[in-house]
């Protein structure tokens, strides 16, 4: 027994041994923040100076570069008088709180401002009263001691890293968590009350640093809105030479306080991001704000991993948390930016330098040893949306009055219609570009994208590019190796220097000879499908030149992977598709498309509303409404899908694939996500024919065009059918019309606001002249217990968080369900399942008062 008992001791003390107690002591000050630093700005050559003025310049009803911020500030120890330094490269973001698994982190906080604040932590384990947020929770005042920190008073949070907060089997040693004021959690982060936590494994750590980790940066992506700072009168009364013309609520005046910003440095200026190459590098990212705040995080001139996985963009939404390896390659400055080009210009950018310190540099020693010839040309043509003028989904004319299509296709005295001119790349049999090459049917689903670039590992590129246009362009490409001479983005470093060659702007009617090359590190890792996705595009002004069409796909795989024609060894069949919302606002030819397709082009108003949106064309590929021919392939064939897609904001997509499943490394899926500079590989062996959908389920861009169909064929002699369900399912489910209030009771907001201490509208919930309230008439899906539909299934108490949302319905694999539907509302309804086999690829509409067959 005393054997068993010092055992029990042992194993408590060495466990207890390793844990630590970590101090921090954390206070908010009140100061001033210059979202440009005085080092100058470094900008990407399409920002011009009025357009950072917008954001930088102050005026008599514009705040500027300087706000007055609320921030977090670490201490040595509680007398709170000597600030610790932190990296200038966190910039506004607090100190960086760092734990291992098992540690108690004690956060000794004192309120220096002048309004109460709180400490919040995400992923990591607290009681009530140390949660540091203000919402109704039936809590005892003990437990709200922390909720609201007074000025001039203290409070001590002690929070525990748990391993169910901490990293994950797959996840790296250490991962990226944050922590926040939350009495009003979106002002108070807007104030400035942000800042980084990394929850690590047990015993990752050495000084505070991860182990086999050279340098380690944390970045945050945000659009920091100031007109919800807690300080926005203060900065207009301080910085606007004349406050009282300043109309709040004026759109102009809002942007210009919307801050595109990178741990709260814009257009460049965030200091201090220098690593050497060769550097093992963590990036600790994570993206905070609004619904404006999709961020494409890209590292130019690198590659990353997450979880074995190759990346060179990180897709950032707030409240976001991810962490990447970097090994730092390419001496130079490289930009850190935005890839959401409506960021990007507004300057959401970055630097960070890799410095050769480490070895001479020598770009021999990175080149392939097999040189992969490609002759590509910019050149201008005329591009029609929709070829056929047809609807393929309606079977009505594009230009049909009250059509979801003739916005977009209707041409007239102030609108372009369909067809435009535009800029693209095509392929050349060699340097004289005299002769193009042909398209074959296997490419013809490319539509206005650029040829395929295809290479695999140890290969080098060298792409010979020809600018045919009126414009300076370039050739920039995503996921390989490229040496500064030959980066196609067009930038000043923080020295003011444009790049000594002209692979960032080849004028027109010039050549340049790029050449990139492909080794193992940027390559698929042995977790990624054979070839990995990637694109180029032209980056003299990245927003314009894509707009324009200059895009095109490029595929990395496996060395030995590919046959010699470049196509992928047993797969059948391979399609990219690059979905997204052309703004032909945006594009370099926009004047010359105004005086060839409109008949007045001098009544045009380029910033009328109406105009701007019937020149945004939701396609795929270039097409539009079923208009993209090429996608047919034969039951049972191997099919890879390449997808990837680049715009702003509006290009979140959610690319579903009718009829079929794929392969990713999600795992089995039919619907993909997709966002501004991102790509995914999908492996589909279609076992249904039929005619289907791909279509983006983004409902402006589904009602906007971007959806098209592909066709599988029986190619093959049909095998008998032996597949034996194990279990038949029957569900009686009727579409029901009902009268739903979005908040039955207003109790829980009335009290939150008054924890606040706010007393506001809601233009949601408030029913007034010109506002609805809470209660919509909806049509919804309801269970019954029987095909009399008399009876509805009463739902059980662990079914009430349901809500509005139809019965869930269940299955196994090898089952066979049944839904019987009946249409007890007034208008057409259907109902159609995600994930399944159907035995028809037609959804067909069931008419009110009737019943219908779903297997």
């Amino acid at each position: 027994m005393k054997i068993f008992l010092l055992g029990i001791f042992l194993i408590f003390y060495s466990t207890s041994a390793r844990a630590k107690d970590k101090h921090y002591y954390i206070g908010i000050i009140e100061t001033t923040w210059n979202y440009a630093s005085d080092n100058g700005e470094k900008k990407l050559i399409s920002v011009d100076k009025e357009h950072s003025d917008i954001y930088l310049q102050n005026g008599p009803n514009r705040i500027g570069r300087v706000y007055k911020k609320a921030l977090y500030l670490q201490y040595t120890d509680e007398t709170f008088k000597t600030i610790i330094e932190k990296p200038i490269w966190l910039g506004f973001l607090g100190p960086i709180i760092k734990a291992e698994t098992g540690d108690k982190v004690y956060v000794h906080f004192k309120n220096f401002a002048s309004r109460p604040y709180t400490f919040h932590a995400h992923g990591m384990t607290y009681y009530k009263e140390h949660e540091g947020a203000v919402y109704p929770d039936n809590t005892t005042d003990f437990q709200k001691a922390g909720n609201k920190v007074q000025p001039g008073e203290q409070h001590t949070y002690i929070l525990h890293a748990d391993p169910e907060q901490g990293p994950g089997e797959e996840d790296s040693n250490c991962v990226t968590r944050i922590y926040h004021s939350h009495i009003d959690a979106p002002r108070d982060i807007a104030s400035g009350l942000i800042g980084p936590l990394i929850h690590c494994k047990k015993d990752s750590l050495d000084q505070e640093k991860e182990k086999n980790i050279d340098q380690e940066f944390v970045v945050m992506f945000s659009v920091a809105d100031e007109n919800f700072s807690w300080y926005l009168e203060d900065n207009i009364k301080t910085y606007c030479s004349e406050p009282e013309k300043v109309d709040k609520d004026n759109e102009d005046f809002q942007e210009s306080n919307r801050m595109y910003s990178v741990n709260g440095y814009a257009f460049g200026s965030l200091p201090g991001l220098s690593m050497c190459a060769g550097d093992r590098v963590k990036w600790y990212l994570f993206g905070m704000g609004n619904e404006i705040d999709v961020h494409a995080a890209f590292f130019h001139g690198q590659v990353l991993t997450n979880k074995n996985f190759r990346i060179d963009t990180v897709n950032l939404f707030p409240a976001t948390l991810f962490d990447a390896l970097m090994v730092a390659q390419n001496p130079g400055e490289w930009m850190l930016s935005c890839q959401n080009l409506n960021h990007l210009k507004a300057g959401l950018q970055a630097f960070f330098s890799v410095q050769d310190c480490k070895r001479p540099s020598s770009e021999d020693d990175i080149r392939g040893k097999h040189v992969r010839h490609y002759y590509i040309a910019a050149e201008e043509i005329i591009w029609n949306y929709a070829p056929s003028g047809i609807d393929n989904f309606t079977k009505e004319s594009l230009t049909a009055p009250e059509s979801a299509s003739e916005v977009f296709f209707e041409r007239g005295s102030t609108r372009i219609g369909g067809s435009y001119k535009k800029l693209v790349y095509r392929e050349y049999t060699d340097a004289s570009f005299t002769n193009q090459k042909e398209r074959g049917p296997e490419e013809e689903h490319l539509g206005i994208l650029g040829p395929v670039i295809w290479a695999e590992v140890e290969d080098t590129i060298r792409v010979t590019f020809h600018n045919k246009g009126a414009h300076p362009l370039s050739i920039e490409p995503i996921g390989v190796r490229v040496s500064k001479s030959n980066e196609g983005t067009h930038y000043s470093s923080s020295s003011g220097s444009v790049p000594s060659s002209s692979a960032s702007y080849v004028a027109p009617k010039e050549t340049f000879i790029y050449e990139w090359t492909v080794p193992e590190e940027v390559g698929p890792t042995y977790k990624d499908p054979v070839c990995l996705a990637k694109m180029y595009y032209s980056a003299v002004d990245p927003t314009k030149d894509i707009f324009t069409g200059l895009i095109g796909p490029m595929k990395i795989c496996r060395k030995g992977s590919l046959l010699p024609n470049g196509k992928q060894k047993d797969v059948d069949k391979e399609f990219y598709l690059f979905p997204t919302v052309f703004d032909e606002n945006e594009s370099l030819l926009l004047d010359e498309n105004i005086r060839m397709f409109t008949t007045e082009p001098d009544k045009v108003d380029k910033e009328n509303e109406d105009f701007q949106e019937s020149n945004k064309m939701h396609s795929m590929n270039g097409f539009m409404y079923g208009n993209q021919p090429g996608l047919n392939m034969c039951q049972g064939d191997s099919v890879v899908w390449y997808l990837f897609s680049a715009g702003n904001e509006a290009d979140v997509h959610g690319i579903y694939f009718s009829g079929n499943t794929y392969l990713s490394r999600d795992g089995r899926r039919d619907t993909a996500n997709l966002f501004p500079q991102t790509s995914l590989t999908l492996l589909m062996q279609p076992d249904t024919e039929g005619t289907f959908d791909i279509e983006c389920l983004t409902t402006d861009h589904y009602t906007g065009g971007m959806k098209q169909k592909y066709t599988v064929n029986q190619c093959r002699r049909p095998s008998k059918s032996s597949y034996l369900y194990l279990g038949k399912r029957t569900y009686y489910i009727a579409a029901v019309e009902v009268e739903w209030d979005y908040s039955p009771s207003r109790e829980w907001e009335k009290e939150l606001h008054h924890l606040q201490e706010l007393n506001v509208p809601n233009a949601f919930l408030d029913k007034e002249e010109y506002y609805i309230g809470s209660k919509y008439k909806k049509v919804v899906y309801r269970q019954y217990t029987d095909s009399t539909f008399s009876v509805p299934v009463e739902r059980k108490a662990e079914e009430e968080h349901l809500g509005i949302l139809g019965p869930q319905l269940h299955a196994d694999v090898g089952d066979k369900v049944n839904i019987i539907f009946k249409n007890m509302a007034t208008r057409p309804y259907s109902i159609h399942a995600h994930g399944v086999k159907t035995e028809s690829s037609t959804v067909t509409p069931t008419s009110p008062a009737n019943e219908t067959l779903i297997a």
